[in-house]
């Protein structure tokens, strides 16, 4: 029977176990604050908000959460991403800061880019309100709505492309993950805003975001002159631009530990560059071909959760990873 744990501490367990190693629950048995120690040394982890990977540095970690840092990190080192900016959306702090990243400029930023727009949370995660906005009274919307939880925001040209996983540990690239499309699978009973709304309930209470149903439809509508109350074939595909983050729910179209090198080397070279010994790497493939031959830096995860390889089956990497960053945090210890 699965332990009721949050899957990062699960894994940890079970690597103790493993490894002789002394494991306590910290938090009345939920697993989100967790001990381990080989009884000379031990450190306090857990899941959650937490950085469970105890050989990442607090500094390291705090940087790949900003995304506009990581941004300025990888462009400072050479590596593609995907250009952005910063805006704020409280004016609390404004004086700390230099003009013209206030909501009434993002307003304007968002006015003269070429639209739609994919605008995200500055410190989002899991697909959190990362949504394509085709217009300016949906901005604004978008805005109030975000404005509740969050108090900046990015805004990105929309990039098309074929999207990765690549988990790093300490220089290398051990599994990658393409991730699949966000689609509406039809069963030719239910309309497409009903789809939509069955997502929304399946998100509900696992801390993300719900889909914007009127301005998916839009995007729907503009792109495919479809409107809300179609319906689609049993079995029928209609794949939309969207979240497509495996720990909200997204699915694994292939994952591999045969990494081919042009999709390895920028995801060592992006964790490197900030600091990270453990990463997961976002990477699109914007090249016409979808052969590699183009890339691009989307976002570095400095708290990678690795629940992808579970849901296909491979919880002896699972264990191979934990073990090994066990095993090389005490060895430090020593030293």
């Amino acid at each position: 029977m699965m332990s009721h744990y949050p899957a990062q501490t699960r894994y940890v367990k079970r690597a103790c176990q493993a490894l002789g190693l002394s494991f306590s629950d910290l938090d009345n048995g939920e697993g989100y604050l967790f001990a381990v120690s080989n009884g000379r040394h031990s450190f306090v982890s857990g899941s959650g908000a937490i950085c469970t990977w105890p050989l990442n540095a607090a500094h390291a970690f705090a940087i790949s959460r900003d995304k506009q840092h990581t941004h300025a990190v990888l462009k400072s080192a050479g590596i593609a991403t995907i250009p952005s900016e910063l805006f704020f959306l409280h004016a609390d702090k404004a004086k700390l800061r230099a003009p013209g990243r206030e909501r009434a400029d993002a307003l304007d930023a968002f006015a003269r880019m070429k639209r739609p727009v994919f605008c995200k949370p500055n410190q989002g995660s899991r697909g959190d309100f990362a949504e394509i906005v085709a217009d300016l009274p949906a901005f604004k919307d978008y805005i109030a709505r975000v404005a509740e939880r969050y108090d900046a925001i990015l805004l990105q040209p929309v990039t098309d492309g074929t999207e990765y996983r690549v988990f790093c540990l300490d220089g290398e690239a051990i599994f990658a993950a393409r991730k699949a499309d966000f689609a509406l699978v039809g069963d030719g009973v239910r309309s497409l805003e009903q789809l939509l709304h069955d997502e929304n309930a399946r998100l509900a209470g696992i801390g993300v975001s719900s889909t914007n149903v009127k301005g998916t439809l839009a995007a729907i509508d503009a792109r495919h002159g479809l409107g809300g109350r179609h319906i689609l074939r049993a079995g029928e595909t209609l794949i939309l631009s969207g979240r497509r983050n495996l720990s909200a729910g997204g699915d694994v179209a292939e994952l591999t530990t045969a990494i081919a090198t042009g999709l390895a080397k920028p995801a060592r070279n992006a964790a490197d560059a900030l600091g990270l010994r453990v990463a997961g790497v976002d990477i699109f493939d914007v090249s016409p071909a979808r052969d590699l031959s183009e890339l691009v830096v989307i976002e570095v995860n400095g708290n990678p959760g690795i629940q992808s390889l579970e849901a296909v089956g491979h919880d002896a990497l699972i264990d191979q990873i934990w073990q090994s960053v066990l095993t090389r945090y005490f060895a430090e210890c020593r030293r």
